[in-house]
């Protein structure tokens, strides 16, 4: 049995920074085989909890100032990060609507 080919690790403070810079834009974060560590991860950046060991700390500061979003994809899930500043700016209804259509003949 082959071994799945590894993917690259995510920089997560280059990807803060790209949010930052594009408020309200969703950026990439990552594509994950498990989608339990996606759910985490999501959960850890919209609350500014530490990524990794506390020492590395997270880019994603302050707590709330950032959104995540998932979706299933035929290789894994992938992670998108959005920049709110701590607001309700992003269209979560447009947001939804994306992720339902990505998925195979999804439909609002």
């Amino acid at each position: 049995m082959s071994r799945l080919a590894r993917r690259p690790r995510a920089d997560h403070q280059h990807t803060a920074d790209e949010a930052r810079r594009r408020p309200g834009t969703w950026v990439t974060v990552g594509e994950y085989r498990n989608a339990e560590s996606v759910r985490t991860l999501a959960h850890r950046i919209r609350s500014g909890y530490p990524i990794g060991t506390p020492s590395y700390g997270t880019p994603y500061r302050p707590a709330g100032a950032f959104a995540s979003r998932i979706s299933h994809t035929e290789n894994g899930t992938l992670l998108e990060v959005c920049y709110t500043g701590g607001t309700a700016s992003v269209d979560f209804d447009a947001a939804w609507a994306d992720a339902v259509a990505s998925l195979k003949g999804g439909t609002v």
